[in-house]
């Protein structure tokens, strides 16, 4: 979309959400949709989180530990990679779903204007294009993060230094994604939409 028509376009849309009406979700669309967006975020972001934990649980050797073959011997047999692989699912599990709890009300954002707007505004589509790439952002983020921490951490420091991809990688999105609204004008229109979507909309069977 060209500049001057992307400019027309959201002069049109913020006027058009001065009358739209919100429309009442079938609660089954709803529910379903949100569902499956909440997966989607669980394994990719935490597929990236269980390899960079993998890594280190499974290769980290203490620097104090003699490398001899009694040592490797005592620590690297079957039942070793048994217990880690499990302490890595677990702690990716429970890190997972808190994750995906504080993802929720941005996907929750995302369902609403893809279900409501992206037909209903002249920018509509081109805007859940551009929250799509934010997504892909953040994970890319998170994923070189945690490629970078994981290269150089250990088992007791691998938890922190994720979360701390994590909230480094929204802290990028969110910079990015201003930087851009700002600059293709789309600020005023995302806040109107966050309005407009805080109206009271009850999904019904």
């Amino acid at each position: 979309m060209e500049s001057y028509e992307l400019q027309q376009a959201i002069t049109e849309d913020l006027k058009k959400l001065k009358h739209l009406k919100i429309g009442i979700i079938p609660a089954k669309t709803y529910y379903t949709g949100l569902l499956r967006l909440a997966i989607n975020a669980f394994w990719k972001i935490g597929l990236v989180l269980l390899l960079a934990m993998a890594y280190v649980y499974l290769t980290y050797t203490n620097p104090h530990a003699a490398m001899n073959e009694v040592y490797w011997g005592a620590v690297r047999e079957a039942n070793f990679y048994g217990a880690q692989i499990k302490d890595v699912l677990l702690i990716t599990i429970g890190i997972m779903l808190v994750v995906t709890l504080v993802l929720t009300p941005s996907l929750n954002s995302y369902f609403l204007i893809q279900y409501h707007l992206k037909e209903q505004l002249q920018t509509g589509e081109y805007l859940v294009k551009k929250l799509q790439n934010l997504g892909w952002l953040f994970w890319a983020s998170f994923s070189l993060l945690s490629i970078l921490f994981a290269s150089g951490s250990e088992p007791g420091v691998i938890v922190i230094c994720e979360v701390l991809s994590l909230v480094l990688s929204a802290v990028v999105t969110f910079f990015v994604m201003s930087l851009e609204f700002n600059r293709l004008g789309l600020s005023v229109l995302y806040q109107v939409i966050g309005t407009w979507l805080n109206k009271d909309t009850v999904p019904t069977s």
